[in-house]
């Protein structure tokens, strides 16, 4: 085999798949989609799974060239063919003469749990890839011609001197530097970090793989339509991951005790490149008592500037369904059975914060401004019952007003609450106010006086909102964005890279995202401007 197996085959074997959806999106196919059986080949423990379409539909493939061109101002073809061109040059590999022959429609690849049992790899990009590159990863590519499959690999293994394997009556090359191994597998190329996955993707075809799994079944039929990829996460194993080593908590109890019961459960993720939109859709199996209720009415009345709005429905339901788990299971090491609701009464200063809680219904964020100098902001909640709120804003008042640097003055206008100036934020004023059902932390007079009447130029008179709702085809809106608006933030805010930042957000009208009231889906978009 080459020298290193992972720089050269694996990377000309992806290339090459990638090269031939380039060819796709050049008009050299019309047919295949992101779904397909390969999911037959990975163990029934994958942690995670991808597969994606090498020949996808024609307006798939269209529209992916189209949104990388406006993004890097090169086609995606041509981005491949220099891609593809530079592996060439270093491997003795060619598409046209080694991969094309035998590349079928479909690719995917799967990561054990193993590697990222430690959750500390959670929050460390690169160590996790790494691991993933040198342990637990195979992958597995369809081949319309074994023949062309086995030249191809024996091509790749000439310049080294790779040691032959066989399991199970299949063949396969083993690198010395590194232990990957490639191979054939009913007629699919087969790459693998190392024989002990290879012999696992051999034993999952057999008979015990992630195909057969509940999990994946029950949401395997949820790929979005016009998906170029598809990536599937078991519910049960990520939780456990995050759960183990140092500082790990136990949470399985208060899951339980909230109806969330994640065995045999998963999530699918679906990439959908639209006619100007890239769209990540997903949906889930999963089980909860703790659902999201219908915010959008409270985000689309946040002021028609602003550049970032993000809410959730049912938040107070949801919170007291939370801390009563919570105070029923307790937190093994933190908090025994029936402890949180003492610590509570202790610190709630006579306040009855159970009934605040959960008196709490809508609850949302936004900033907002046209430039640095006028940015605002506010955190707003509506409440079914304003009355306990009241006497909150009282104690709050004169805590706040211990402060040495801090001036607390009332607010008039018939509003209930106060304004708070400080040093830090001359000009700009932080406002806790309480009018009707709304209850207001803001930073900035303007902005506090709008979320509180949600009157006025709103969101939904904003162009770029309504773009963005529209394109969750009915899923309430959870988080809007206007990424040309935070560019320009940025570049004015003098930060270093802003000019560059500027130019790429603004080539973007909206972010969303949103969830459905009914189903267990949810999607993200990115819409591009005109």
């Amino acid at each position: 085999m080459p020298t290193n197996l992972k720089r050269y085959t694996v990377p000309t074997i992806l290339l090459a798949a990638v090269a031939a959806f380039t060819l796709a999106a050049c008009g050299g196919s019309s047919s295949g989609d992101a779904e397909s059986n390969l999911a037959k080949y990975m163990p029934a423990d994958a942690m995670v799974y991808m597969e994606g379409s090498v020949k996808p539909e024609q307006d798939v493939a269209d529209n992916a060239n189209d949104i990388a061109t406006k993004l890097t101002g090169t086609s995606l073809s041509d981005t491949l063919d220099e891609a593809l061109a530079s592996q060439d040059a270093s491997s003795g590999i060619t598409y046209e003469d080694d991969v094309k022959p035998w590349l079928g429609d479909n690719a995917a690849m799967y990561v054990a749990g193993g590697v990222i049992a430690d959750p500390a790899s959670l929050s460390d990009t690169s160590s996790m890839m790494e691991d993933a590159s040198s342990e637990d990863v195979g992958l597995v590519a369809e081949s319309s011609d074994v023949d062309a499959s086995q030249a191809f690999i024996q091509k790749a293994s000439e310049e080294n001197k790779a040691t032959d394997g066989e399991y199970e009556g299949f063949d396969y090359k083993v690198s010395p530097d590194d232990s990957s191994v490639l191979g054939i597998v009913d007629d699919n190329v087969v790459f693998a970090t190392s024989e002990d996955v290879f012999k696992a993707m051999v034993d999952a075809s057999k008979g015990d793989s992630l195909e057969g799994t509940s999990a994946f079944s029950a949401v395997s039929g949820d790929a979005a339509d016009g998906s170029m990829m598809n990536m599937y996460v078991a519910n049960e194993p990520i939780l456990s991951a995050t759960q183990q080593g140092s500082g790990g908590v136990d949470l399985n109890s208060i899951y339980t005790a909230l109806g969330m019961d994640l065995t045999d459960t998963g999530t699918l993720v679906s990439l959908v490149p639209k006619d100007n939109e890239i769209s990540v859709v997903g949906a889930t199996n999963a089980d909860s008592t703790i659902q999201s209720g219908d915010a959008s009415d409270l985000i689309e009345s946040f002021p028609a500037n602003s550049v970032f709005a993000i809410g959730s429905g049912d938040v107070g339901a949801n919170l007291t369904r939370i801390l009563d788990a919570i105070n029923k299971e307790g937190i093994e090491g933190i908090l025994k059975p029936g402890e949180l609701d003492k610590t509570i009464q202790q610190a709630s200063q006579g306040l009855d914060v159970p009934s605040i809680i959960e008196s709490l219904q809508d609850v949302g964020f936004f900033v907002s401004g046209d430039s640095v100098g006028t940015l605002g902001g506010a955190l707003v909640a509506t409440t079914s019952d304003p009355e306990p709120l009241k006497n909150t804003l009282g104690v709050f008042s004169s805590f706040i007003g211990l402060a040495g640097d801090a001036k607390v003055k009332p607010l008039g206008g018939g509003l209930t609450g106060f304004s708070v100036r400080t040093p830090e934020l001359p000009g700009r004023p932080v406002v806790v106010a309480l009018q009707g059902d709304r209850l207001v932390v803001g930073i900035g007079l303007a902005a506090s006086r709008q979320a509180l009447s949600g009157k006025g130029e709103t969101l939904a008179d904003n162009e770029a909102y309504k773009a963005a709702e529209a394109s969750l085809d009915g899923k309430n809106v959870d988080m809007f964005g206007d990424p040309t608006a935070i560019g320009r933030l940025v570049q004015e805010s003098g930060e270093a890279g802003g000019v560059d930042a500027q130019e790429f957000l603004g080539k973007f009208q909206y972010m969303v995202s949103g969830s459905g009231s009914e189903d267990k889906t949810f999607a993200f978009n990115l819409g591009l401007s005109d």
